[in-house]
């Protein structure tokens, strides 16, 4: 009798194991039914209950997904943002280190340009910078750093690195000095244009009107020469117009340096 029991063991586990998925199946059916006739006599009320349930869980994980991408997205955009403006910035500095550059080579070349100058002459001389716009001045007038306390005096000639005069020193104190151009509005002066004895007329600017022989041959770029200045240059011909009915022909006359850009210029001492 124990051996019988012994093998019917093995045979009784084997039959529950093989009856176990048939009650899971059996109750999942009792679940479809139940929630079928509950259906029924809600009248669809629980089905749309699921559905928006369903529904609403699947946009909740949508929104999140999305959120989720957004927020990836804005990052990005923050870090690319951080990373232009840092880029400016540089850009920016190395711009501004560069102008300072050009600015400091300009500045160099001017003086060595004016100490060739004060050493061609045996006059002695001083390089004073510009301390004021030459072009916002009505008067035709700009201020120097340099005055009396360096041996300026009034009448004191001002050139400009190429040895064009540009203006007498007109007013002074200890250490700045004030110029009028040579060019000044309404300012006259007389001069020589190749052979031929010219009065000049000022425009401001470092520009000037002068009336030449019709006769005479001008060429562009010709010096113009001031014997009150020592016959120093105080321009070159710039243009010329004549008309067949005039026995003059209009000369106008201008400085070869744009004074708006004159940083330093040189004063002979009297």
């Amino acid at each position: 009798m124990r051996i019988a029991t012994h093998s019917l063991s093995p045979m009784m586990n084997s039959y529950r194991q093989n009856k176990r998925p048939y009650r899971r199946l059996f109750a999942a059916t009792i679940l479809v039914v139940v929630l079928f006739i509950a259906d029924i006599v809600s009248g669809g009320t629980l089905r749309y209950t699921l559905r928006s349930g369903v529904a609403t869980f699947s946009s909740w994980v949508g929104s999140a997904t999305g959120i989720l991408g957004a927020n990836e997205i804005f990052s990005s955009r923050r870090a690319l943002e951080s990373q232009n403006r840092s880029l400016s910035d540089t850009l920016a500095q190395l711009e501004d280190r560069a102008a300072g550059f050009d600015a400091i080579r300009v500045e160099n070349e001017e003086l060595r340009a004016l100490l060739q100058v004060v050493q061609a002459t045996s006059q002695k001389s001083v390089t004073a910078p510009v301390v004021s716009s030459i072009r916002s001045s009505p008067y035709g007038t700009f201020l120097i750093g340099a005055g009396s306390a360096d041996g300026i005096t009034r009448g004191s000639l001002v050139q400009t690195s190429g040895g064009f005069v540009v203006g007498k020193v007109s007013d002074m104190g200890a250490h700045t000095a004030t110029v009028t151009e040579v060019f000044a509005p309404g300012v006259s002066l007389d001069a020589i244009l190749g052979t031929a004895a010219i009065s000049v007329r000022g425009s401001g600017g470092g520009n000037a009107r002068a009336e030449a022989p019709r006769g005479l041959s001008i060429a562009l770029g010709s010096p113009v020469f001031a014997p009150e200045f020592g016959q120093r240059a105080i321009g070159i011909v710039g243009a010329v117009a004549s008309s067949s009915g005039s026995a003059v022909q209009d000369v106008f006359i201008r400085l070869p340096v744009n004074l708006a850009s004159l940083k330093f210029v040189y004063v002979i001492k009297n």
